[in-house]
């Protein structure tokens, strides 16, 4: 059965009002996540770009500051090394690295009221001299906002590359190496807020760029809402596409667990508003597993209890990414406990029955289907009557009995459609 990837099923009526800000600072929590707590890189840029922008005539700062947030989501396919990127002409010689800013504008302008903000991210990589990419534009044909993310990227790498220097030298050598970048006013300005009475300090820590960044957010974004479906929907298929990325066989899963989730809320009689929190917590419910080493996601063979636990306690990272979004609370909660078993053995809170959230039932059923029937590095996919037959044998268990005999006919039906084309492959 192909599902169009917006499908919603019936109009919900639910009143959405959600920061624009909150999302796409949750989105750079999730790009920017490594085990070690370093200083966010996508957080420290934006947290430099926005004070910039508020010094420079004629940019909007809201889009500079969302564009710096999630600037580098082109590189989602990469391991989180930022380290790799530093070198030039290492960049020169890695087409995914000097392609990166095309792709993240492509996967930014299917939000259309984020449009601004892709263009801004386009050229975030182009230098005034021409040496820049991805199109080797030059001189005016630069936006401000491009080259003030141009500034801030720079600056970040110098940090991670020298560590804390006095902020005398630090100040010399980004002048020196933006030279060739940004035009003067833009160097100037980044200059002036890097000297600020205790900014720079402020870029040092990790807690105190998350602080910049929520400040940021009540300064600039704090009455800038997503307020259609639509948007808000766009916006979570970016979360989810990062979230996949992060393992090699798992592109697409996140958007079929979704849709699938949708058809069988509306199998089970939900209604429209309930439909779709399910819709949004099936694209969110693996956020967490960006803090699954990506070398135990593609482990071949199958997993021991040591290495389960982490896959286990991903649900903890999941909320812990999307609990700073006001107005989610109820997805969140979904997309949480959608590793909880019926019978009250599963994680993280061990709940039992119906003190599950009914999504989250919804999305265990479906998530287990697609895993089965899509290939993993331990085995090849499953047919749909093997998967049918093993959430069967799961009822009561592991799944809601009910939900589990309203999934059956929906997924036999995938499997009446899908066969006669499969045939003809």
């Amino acid at each position: 059965m192909v599902v169009p990837s917006r499908f919603m099923g019936p109009v919900s009526e639910m009143p959405i009002h959600l920061c624009r800000g909150d999302l796409l600072a949750a989105l750079a929590q999730i790009l920017d996540y490594t085990p070690t707590g370093d200083v966010p890189h996508h957080g420290r840029v934006a947290a430099l770009a926005a004070r910039m922008a508020s010094r420079l005539h004629r940019i909007d700062r809201a889009s500079t500051f969302y564009a710096a947030l999630v600037h580098d989501i082109g590189l989602m396919e990469e391991p989180r090394d930022y380290s790799r990127l530093w070198d030039l002409e290492e960049q020169a010689n890695r087409p995914l690295t000097r392609s990166h800013p095309l792709a993240g504008a492509q996967m930014i302008e299917t939000v259309p009221e984020l449009s601004g903000v892709a263009e801004i991210i386009l050229d975030h990589h182009e230098w005034v001299n021409g040496h820049g990419y991805p199109q080797g534009k030059s001189g005016d044909e630069v936006g401000t906002a491009s080259q003030v993310l141009r500034f801030a990227d720079t600056c970040d790498i110098l940090l991670r590359e020298q560590g804390s220097p006095e902020l005398i030298a630090f100040l010399d050598a980004v002048r020196t190496r933006t030279a060739p970048q940004v035009a003067a006013p833009v160097a100037d300005a980044g200059i002036e807020v890097l000297g600020e009475t205790g900014f720079y300090a402020q870029l040092l820590s990790p807690g105190d760029v998350k602080f910049l960044v929520d400040t940021t957010i009540q300064r600039v974004a704090a009455d800038d809402f997503a307020t259609t479906e639509a948007e808000v929907t766009g916006l979570l298929e970016l979360f989810a596409n990062v979230t996949d990325a992060h393992a090699s066989d798992k592109i697409g899963h996140s958007r079929r667990v979704a849709n699938l989730s949708v058809l069988l809320a509306m199998a089970v009689g939900l209604a429209p508003d309930e439909t779709l929190k399910i819709k949004w917590a099936g694209f969110l419910h693996d956020v967490g597993m960006v803090a699954v080493p990506r070398a135990l996601l593609d482990k071949p063979g199958l997993l021991s209890d040591e290495e389960l636990a982490p896959i286990r306690g991903q649900a903890v990272h999941t909320e812990r990414f999307l609990s700073p979004i006001h107005g989610m609370e109820d997805v969140t909660a979904i997309a949480v406990s959608h590793g909880e078993a019926f019978d009250g053995s599963g994680y993280p809170r061990g709940l039992a029955g119906h003190e599950i959230p009914v999504g989250s039932r919804i999305i265990a059923i479906c998530d287990t289907f697609d895993a089965l029937t899509s290939r993993r590095p331990y085995r090849e996919a499953r047919d749909v009557s093997l998967a049918i037959d093993i959430l069967v044998r799961g009822s009561g268990s592991v799944f809601d009995p009910e939900i589990v005999t309203a999934a059956v006919p929906m997924f036999l039906v995938r499997m009446t459609v899908e066969e006669p084309l499969a045939a003809h492959a």
